[in-house]
């Protein structure tokens, strides 16, 4: 107290003070560093959790990839089988097969990992480096199919035009009254080729393209009266003669069963008929050939 109590003295030695204050300095230093210990501690081990989370999720997406890529290597084995069977059908050449790519194998599908969850980098780095090699080669398979499909449907495409431009119909409704060859010519009585072949029919009847093609010619001939002629491409072109009426002009272009005229009895004619010819590149063939109607 100040008026009855006493004053008291302390003396502290030069030596006591730097002492506490070294030692207080001390203990401040080894808190820091058991907080920043503590503080790294803390994230390693966050670190590691979060490792662990991305290996789990990493696994996951590689087993989803192993799954898919099994499901597509049985698939390309079936587009290849019908590319061979397509090519068959086509007689087309066969090319040079590509060994077939099984699917990849999961780490656990034959035997545990001797490292078990904590998989060795070397042998993870290996996995991914083949993983990667089978879809590469997968890739490349399946780009190889696409352009050898391409490459059949071009052909069927070829091939399907090819067709669509060969006759193939009966011309006009009627009787075969004169075949294709050598004959006696009823106007003359004298032995003549036939080029063609006729249809008896009613003026009047129809006649029809039985191909896909550009009309060339329409117009009146000597010996054939009013002639029509379609060019279908591929060197095949077909003639028709004695007719009563033209459906078409020169430079249309008709689609097979499209009508090109009626049958009449224009030119030299006995009756009213159809004289119709086939010519392949340039040379008259049979048409009979040519009807499969």
């Amino acid at each position: 107290p100040e008026r009855s109590g006493r004053t008291r003295y302390f003396v502290v030695q030069r030596r006591w003070l730097r002492a506490a204050i070294i030692g207080s300095s001390v203990l401040a230093v080894g808190l820091v560093l058991v907080s920043v210990a503590g503080l790294r501690g803390w994230l390693q081990g966050r670190q590691v959790r979060q490792g662990e989370d991305r290996s789990v999720e990493l696994r996951l997406q590689v087993q989803k990839t192993e799954e898919k890529m099994a499901a597509l290597a049985p698939r390309l084995e079936q587009v290849d089988a019908l590319e061979q069977r397509l090519r068959e059908l086509a007689q087309l050449s066969d090319p040079a097969r590509r060994i077939a790519i099984g699917p990849v194998d999961g780490p656990e599908s034959d035997h545990e990992s001797p490292w078990g969850d904590r998989e060795h980098p070397l042998l993870r780095q290996a996995r991914e480096h083949l993983m990667v090699e089978r879809m590469d080669g997968l890739l490349d398979e399946a780009n190889h199919q696409v352009e050898q499909l391409e490459s059949l449907a071009r052909h069927f495409e070829a091939m399907q035009a090819r067709l669509a431009s060969t006759p193939a119909l009966r011309p006009t409704k009627g009787w075969l009254t004169s075949r294709f060859g050598p004959r006696r010519d009823p106007m003359t009585g004298r032995n003549a080729m036939h080029r063609g072949i006729d249809f008896a029919a009613s003026i009047g009847t129809p006649i029809i393209s039985p191909a896909d093609g550009s009309v060339v010619k329409v117009e009146e001939q000597k010996g054939y009266g009013l002639v029509v002629m379609v060019d279908h491409g591929f060197g095949m072109m077909t003639k028709y003669a004695h007719l009563a009426d033209a459906a078409v002009r020169a430079g249309d272009t008709v689609r097979r069963g499209d009508r090109i005229g009626s049958v009449g009895m224009s030119g030299r004619s006995t009756g009213p008929h159809l004289h119709y010819e086939v010519l392949v590149d340039g040379v008259a063939a049979d048409p009979e050939y040519f009807i499969l109607d």
